[in-house]
């Protein structure tokens, strides 16, 4: 090591992680790539959405539940503060869609392309969280899974390609990752008008929060099972 690297390295070991945008990146890399290679995984939590207009505020909260058992069981449940729960499931020869507020229940057989269900759950986009604009590694934090605290890194993102309404614009997405297990613990995100000055300005926060992480490991048959008693 020369003497110019030897005055400059505790300089370099003062800087804020942030200053290492590649690390950030090369997580996410990694984060997403163990979501695409998942065999069996069952999560649950909540999705709270928050929006700020004309100085009202307005929430709503879904709590769900997601399951998988490669190649063909898998459960996907939303669960609406008023409007009961929405119940899709494959237990590997049926699939089942129903709610618990209507008496009308759905069973055909399963098609394998029935998969595609599962791309409408809270983490489904996880799988491509590495496709981002630009990031950087903002501290690490524990968030409490499981009922233990979690060691998590903080990333905060530039999303790409997000759709969003005339006028509005996007806040960086923060993620709080597993360090132990590369998954997404928590996720907060949002939009906000362009003009926060106008009186009908509007901010849109919408936090994805887990609760249960179990991921290559057994699950529960009875995720995958249905009683239409109940």
């Amino acid at each position: 090591m020369n003497s110019l690297s030897v005055r400059l390295l505790p300089l370099l070991m003062l800087l804020p992680a942030s200053a290492f945008p590649q690390e950030a990146q090369d997580i996410l890399a990694k984060v997403a790539a163990n979501y695409q290679s998942m065999k069996n995984f069952h999560f649950e939590g909540a999705t709270l959405s928050e929006t700020k207009a004309k100085g009202v505020d307005t929430t709503n909260e879904t709590q769900f539940v997601v399951a998988y058992t490669e190649p063909d069981k898998f459960r996907l449940e939303l669960r609406y503060p008023t409007a009961g729960n929405w119940i899709r499931l494959s237990d590997g020869k049926n699939l089942y869609d129903f709610r618990t507020t209507s008496k009308d229940r759905k069973k055909e057989d399963y098609d394998p392309s029935d998969i595609r269900i599962l791309k409408g759950s809270p983490i489904s986009g996880y799988e491509f969280i590495d496709r981002v604009n630009s990031a950087r590694l903002a501290g690490s934090e524990s968030v409490p899974v499981d009922g233990k605290d979690v060691d998590c890194y903080v990333i905060e993102a530039e999303r790409a390609g997000q759709t969003l309404l005339p006028g509005m614009k996007a806040l960086p997405t923060r993620y709080w990752v597993d360090k132990a297990r590369l998954i997404v613990l928590r996720q907060v995100g949002g939009s906000k008008s362009e003009d926060a000055a106008s009186a009908n300005s509007t901010e849109n926060t919408r936090t994805i929060t887990i609760t249960a992480a179990h991921v290559n490991e057994s699950v529960p048959e009875t995720l995958f099972a249905i009683n239409p008693g109940k």
